[in-house]
Parts: C-alpha cells; sequence; structure tokens
C-alpha cells in the first residue's frame, strides 16, 4: 500500500509538470536540440540538468535503466571531444597562417628561381637557368616574341648534367620591351630534346591560401603569382 501510495504521489507530480515528466524520454532530444549550436559545454550542462531531473523525479516503481544514462554520457563526451579537436585545428591553423606570413615576409625583395618559359621583358637584363638530365654536344636557347617567330639564339655549347646558368639581355640581343618565351633544345649526335627552363624574377608580394593551406608568392618580369613551393632558388 505505501508503495502504491509514492507511486501516484510520483505520478501526480509528473502529470503536473510535463517538461520534468517529458525528461526521461526525451533527453535524446534535448541533447540533439542543443548541439546544433555547436557548443559542447552547453549540450553537456543541458543532459547533466535534464539527468538529474530525470533522477529526482523518476517512479521507484519503474527506475530509469542506469546503462541508457552511461551510454548518453559516452555520446556527450565523444561530441565534447570532437568541439575541443576542432578547436584545436582551428587554433593551429590561425598559429600556422601568421608564421607564414611573418616568415615569407622575408622573402619580400629578393629574388626568386621558378620553373617558366614564358616571362616578359624591359630594360633589365634576365637570369636564368636550364636543368640538363644528360650531357648534351649542343645546346641552344631559341627565344620566340608574341607571334611565335625565333628573334633571338643563345649558343650554349656543350654541357654536362646539371644547372646551366644563361642570361637575356635585351641591348645585345635587340630585344625590345614585351613578352617572349624560351625553349632550351639540347642536341646529342641526331637527337635534339628540350630541357627544363627557369627565370629569375623579384619578389614583390606573399600572401597565404587559408583553404590550401599554401603561401604564395607574386613576382615580376610577367611571371605571375605562384606557389613558394615551387621556388628552387632565393637570392
Amino acid at each position: 500500500m505505501s508503495i502504491n501510495t509514492v507511486s501516484n504521489q510520483n505520478e501526480t507530480k509528473q502529470g503536473n509538470n510535463p517538461e520534468i515528466k517529458a525528461s526521461s524520454g526525451g533527453a535524446t532530444q534535448s541533447t540533439s536540440t542543443s548541439s546544433s549550436d555547436g557548443n559542447a559545454a552547453t549540450i553537456k550542462n543541458d543532459f547533466l540538468t535534464l539527468m538529474l531531473a530525470s533522477i529526482q523525479n523518476q517512479d521507484p516503481t519503474s527506475p530509469v535503466d542506469n546503462n541508457e544514462f552511461v551510454t548518453q554520457m559516452a555520446q556527450i563526451s565523444q561530441v565534447e571531444s570532437l568541439e575541443m579537436m576542432r578547436a584545436n585545428q582551428a587554433m593551429s591553423m590561425i598559429m600556422m597562417e601568421n608564421l607564414g606570413i611573418v616568415q615569407s615576409a622575408q622573402l619580400i625583395g629578393k629574388s626568386a628561381m621558378v620553373p617558366a618559359s614564358e616571362f616578359e621583358i624591359d630594360t633589365d637584363a634576365i637570369d636564368g637557368k636550364i636543368y640538363l638530365e644528360n650531357t648534351t654536344e649542343e645546346l641552344t636557347l631559341e627565344i620566340t616574341d608574341e607571334d611565335g617567330e625565333v628573334v633571338a639564339t643563345i649558343d650554349l655549347g656543350s654541357q654536362e648534367t646539371g644547372d646551366i646558368a644563361f642570361t637575356i639581355d635585351p641591348d645585345k640581343l635587340d630585344l625590345p620591351p614585351g613578352e617572349y618565351a624560351i625553349k632550351a633544345k639540347a642536341t646529342d649526335g641526331e637527337d635534339t630534346l628540350t630541357a627544363d627552363t627557369f627565370i629569375k624574377a623579384p619578389i614583390e608580394k606573399v600572401h597565404f591560401v587559408s583553404a590550401s593551406g599554401v603561401m604564395m608568392a607574386e613576382l615580376g618580369n610577367g611571371l605571375g603569382t605562384v606557389s613558394v613551393l615551387d621556388i628552387s632558388e632565393v637570392s
């Protein structure tokens, strides 16, 4: 009899307070709703409040299953851990970006050697290099204008494997200001192959691309914007 009295009193209490009555069956739903704000601490606090309310107002004849609380607590802990990981990742990205900007700012005003075959020339000479994978009997550098016409040729003779430096002097080659392209030809017997060319240009500006996490450098001599990862030399 005493058990029935307690049970009836508890049911009456729950019936007068629909929020408490719904808490034991709706804890997961409330947690899901709270998670929409992305705040792990708020989610955890809301869950603990609901859990305590459920314990205080549970039916003694049919107590809430402890395993359910343990499972939900584990889920809340996972959500909280994920939120912390995301926050730490975001902070790390910001620190890396700031560090990269500070370090790359030191590049401004220096010259970078990058892979290129097209460039713009004004009045100053342009330096570059050719990379040879094999020795060659005859190495030549052809310079073409915007129309694709060969306007100058630099004979570099026989060369060994490695980097071969060259200079394009507009005064000596009688090249007016404009856009040009170069092609390195390595001849060995009857075989003629093309080789990779690099051009040196001043670094005018650097900026960080957050989406890719890559620092970009804006170069002079018409080379445009390149990744700092493509820079082979800085001087």
